[in-house]
């Protein structure tokens, strides 16, 4: 298990982390400690190696190698998740199960929509209405609420059986490798389900007439054009009527190992000219255009074994749209994951119960379950422009 004591200093109290942990029956901070002195020991000496596998099958100290190991999983989540999906979306925590909505007074007014407000307190334009001096207010009432394009918030987890072979042939081995394990599944969750959601966008780059009066090709290949191509349908894109307009910050998702070639020719981008001569001649140069630079957005290159092929993604960056365009969903009160631990042993043959860890009756195995809840929302796909790359409808 890794050192994290300095993860742990940011917490008042690192048994429970602040509330963020549940502690079992029969856990406590005493045999938590215990185990963690256990485990130190026994990476040094084989006496206390036996020890630890001996207290494994015959006491209550695998209850506290389970809290042990959330311990140990949990402080690391954030900086793992950052470091995964950060910039990807954004995050937010729900209720429960149901389809996630957003107040339409706040989505209307943070999307750039018509207003979802309604009554006589509002002109044909949408504006607010003019109250003359000593009268009443008019009253506007909220149309309903609006749901997301696309949602899904799931329990999602697995059993992995301590056997008793593994016991007692690398019990220290599995213990170890156990947290580090529970957190790469963990990412790995995370992600599937933002690019769960984020596959379910549906329209593609049309063809669009670009800044010197040229048109593109449909589904413009992965380029400084092509990026330049999806900026400009991306702003004239339409939600109620209404132009999306300026979009300042993006992110590209594009297939991996394609990030440097595209680095290649957005570094190219504006510079080679042609410059007409009165002798009908053309002489290239290299000279930034700085027009052309001011048109391209800012971006931020990911990539993605999600996306193959010649496939690409650009919308724009999480909080730099009012209403949100792709987030991550968190289950409240059950915001990371849990290691539980079971065994069903059984009795002694002439009474006593076997201790849970000599294994279960069925199978001779221990059960550790991880159970984590999350999800990801898709607000609405017309902030998503999606390009297959082959320069063709």
């Amino acid at each position: 298990m890794k050192d994290i004591s300095k993860l742990l200093e940011q917490y008042k109290n690192p048994f429970d982390l602040d509330g963020e942990l549940r502690v079992q029956p029969g856990v406590t901070e005493a045999k938590v400690r215990r185990a963690r002195q256990l485990i130190k020991e026994a990476r040094r000496s084989r006496l206390a190696m036996g020890r630890l596998e001996e207290l494994f099958t015959t006491s209550s100290l695998g209850f506290s190698i389970a809290h042990l190991m959330n311990i140990n999983m949990i402080p690391q989540l954030p900086d793992e998740l950052k470091n995964k999906v950060d910039g990807l979306a954004g995050q937010r925590t729900v209720k429960d199960f149901n389809p996630v909505v957003l107040r339409s007074i706040i989505a209307a007014a943070a999307s750039q929509r018509n207003s979802n407000l309604e009554g006589a307190a509002l002109d044909e334009h949408g504006a607010a209405a003019i109250v003359p001096e000593g009268t009443p207010f008019p009253i506007v009432t909220v149309k309903s609420d609006e749901e997301s394009f696309y949602s899904k918030l799931s329990k999602r987890g697995f059993r992995f059986d301590f056997t008793f072979e593994s016991i007692i042939n690398d019990l220290l081995g599995e213990l170890d490798r156990m947290p580090d394990e529970m957190l790469a599944v963990t990412v790995d969750t995370v992600y599937a389900e933002l690019f769960d959601a984020l596959e379910q966008a549906s329209q593609y780059l049309p063809a669009v007439e670009l800044l010197d009066g040229s048109q593109s090709l449909p589904n413009e290949k992965l380029s400084a054009k092509g990026i330049l191509a999806a900026t400009i349908a991306l702003e004239d894109r339409e939600i109620n009527g209404r132009k999306i307009g300026r979009v300042n910050d993006v992110n590209v998702v594009i297939p991996k190992g394609k990030e440097r070639k595209l680095q290649y020719d957005l570094n190219q981008f504006g510079r080679i000219r042609e410059i007409h001569n009165q002798d009908d001649s053309v002489t290239t140069v290299l000279a930034p255009d700085v027009d052309l630079w001011d048109a391209m957005p800012k971006l931020n290159i990911i990539e993605s074994d999600r996306v193959t092929g010649s496939e690409w993604y650009l919308y724009p960056k999480p909080g730099t749209t009012p209403r949100p365009v792709l987030e991550r969903l968190n289950l409240r009160g059950y915001e990371n994951p849990e290691i539980r631990v079971r065994s069903d042993q059984g009795f002694y043959l002439g009474g006593g119960k076997v201790d849970a860890f000599e294994g279960g009756f069925d199978a001779d195995t221990m059960s550790y379950r991880y159970r984590y809840i999350t999800g990801a929302v898709l607000w609405d796909d017309t902030w998503v422009v999606r390009s297959k790359g082959t320069g063709e409808a």
